[in-house]
Formats: C-alpha cells, structure tokens, sequence
C-alpha cells in the first residue's frame, strides 16, 4: 500500500523555490510548484530553473548617511554602557584609570565604524568618528556616577585625563591610514 500524496491528503502543494508560499500553478519549464510572486517575477520559467540567469531587481535601498549615523550611534551606545559599567571598577586607579577610558574609547569607535560600514574616511566617517567619542566620554561619565567618589563635571585632571583618554581611543582607533606611496612600478627588491 502506498503513501498518499499531498494532493490526495489535501495539502496545497508549496512553492519548491519558496516553502513557506502556497503554489499558485507549476512552472512551464520544469513542472515544479511555484508561488504568485514567482510566476509575476520571472516571465520564463521559476526561480528555481532560471537561476543566475533572472535579474531580480533589488528593491532594497542603500542605507543613508542619517540611517548610517543612528546605527553607529546606537552600537556605540551599547558598548559605552558596558564599557562604563566595567570602567567603574578602575576610576582612580594609577595606570588603570586612563587605559580604562582607552580601551572604552577604542570599543566605542570601532563599534560605531563598524555598524555605519565606514572606513573613516569623508565627512560620514568624521561624524561617525565623532558620535563614537562622544558615547565614549558618556560612558566613562557612567563610570564616575556608578563608582561615586568623583563628580561627573568636575574640572579635575581625575576627570578630564579620562575623558580624554576616551576622545583619544575612539578617534585613534578610527583614523583613516594614509595610503603608501609606491616606490616604482618597475622597481625590484631583490638584493
């Protein structure tokens, strides 16, 4: 005795490029199921047996530059509230409490260049460069609010030293490299 088919059983058969879609009808060219926004896309054929050879129109558009800056502020955020969370243990510390701020600072820019997919370079990198220092000093600000025995705007180098430690790590772990200059196209280092 054999097994009954979907048909059978009535199941509507599922579109084979597209599981989740009921089949609308089967494709001219292969005879397999396909969905409505298969048989509307691809004038010959599915998906599935077109393959590479259907352009699908991308409608999806490149993010903008305010688009790539909420994202570089939001992902610096986040790691500026738990970089100032784990920079609190060091507030006060002798070495620790610049390298602290430091490594907050080089998190919060790299997070930031890499959630706005910039290389730094530009007036985008800059404000990304810019909104990663920022979030930087705001969570070192954290810092000194969790620890408590430093005010946050004080004018203090117990401040201010950290502060920059975090402007200092986030712009210099971003700064775009300057390209090398080539030494020759023709020229050979072999000794």
């Amino acid at each position: 005795m054999t097994a009954p088919t979907s048909a059978q059983r009535g199941v509507r058969p599922r579109c084979a490029v597209h599981p989740s879609r009921p089949a609308v009808d089967a494709c001219p060219v292969c005879d397999r199921p396909r969905c409505g926004a298969d048989a509307a896309a691809v004038s010959i054929g599915c998906l599935g047996c077109a393959g590479d050879a259907v352009a699908e129109v991308s409608t999806v558009r490149p993010p903008g530059d305010l688009e790539r800056l909420v994202r570089a502020a939001l992902a610096a955020y986040v790691v500026g509230l738990v970089g100032g969370l784990v920079a609190s243990e060091y507030v006060g510390a002798t070495v620790f409490a610049y390298l602290g701020p430091f490594v907050v600072g080089v998190t919060c820019g790299g997070a930031a260049t890499r959630a706005a997919r910039t290389d730094g370079r530009g007036l985008l990198g800059t404000r990304v460069r810019t909104v990663g220092a920022v979030l930087a000093v705001l969570g070192i600000a954290l810092s000194f609010v969790v620890e408590g025995s430093l005010g946050v705007l004080e004018l203090s180098p117990d401040v201010l030293l950290p502060y920059a430690a975090a402007v200092a790590g986030a712009l210099l772990w971003t700064m775009p490299p300057r390209p090398r200059k080539s030494q020759g196209q023709g020229a050979s280092t072999d000794v």
